[in-house]
């Protein structure tokens, strides 16, 4: 996203909705480029919820390794780690059902499309 003087901005899931894009536009904002995150319903969700954070260290960690280290063998760190309300199954299936639902494709409405492949660890990224 850059606004009239040249600054630039990164929207995490914003805009969702054609109405939203046509918002900024409108407001003088160009749509550069959409990261388009390519993952199956099942591997986003099993992503999610194995997330936590370390609120001592303010370390991400997921359980399995995935996209964040695989936290420490140290029972101290693992007691206190803790889960962000919105990394449940249930919310984030729920998310998933809404997004789903509004269906829009915003890939039009920027200036650049960029599929990511949402599987594969930022180490292996090109």
């Amino acid at each position: 996203l850059r606004g009239d003087q040249g600054t630039r901005w990164l929207l995490d899931g914003y805009p969702r909705t054609a109405a939203q894009a046509a918002g900024l536009r409108g407001q003088g904002l160009v749509l550069g480029k959409l990261l388009s995150v390519q993952i199956d319903d099942d591997e986003l969700v099993r992503r999610a919820v194995g997330r936590r954070i370390d609120p001592v260290e303010h370390t991400l960690y997921h359980l399995e390794g995935l996209g964040f280290p695989a936290p420490p063998d140290d029972p101290e760190v693992l007691a206190r780690l803790t889960q962000r309300k919105d990394d449940t199954e249930d919310r984030v299936r729920a998310r998933l059902k809404q997004y789903h639902e509004g269906g829009a494709d915003l890939s039009a409405d920027f200036a650049q499309a960029m599929p990511v492949d949402g599987p594969r660890e930022p180490a292996d990224a090109d």
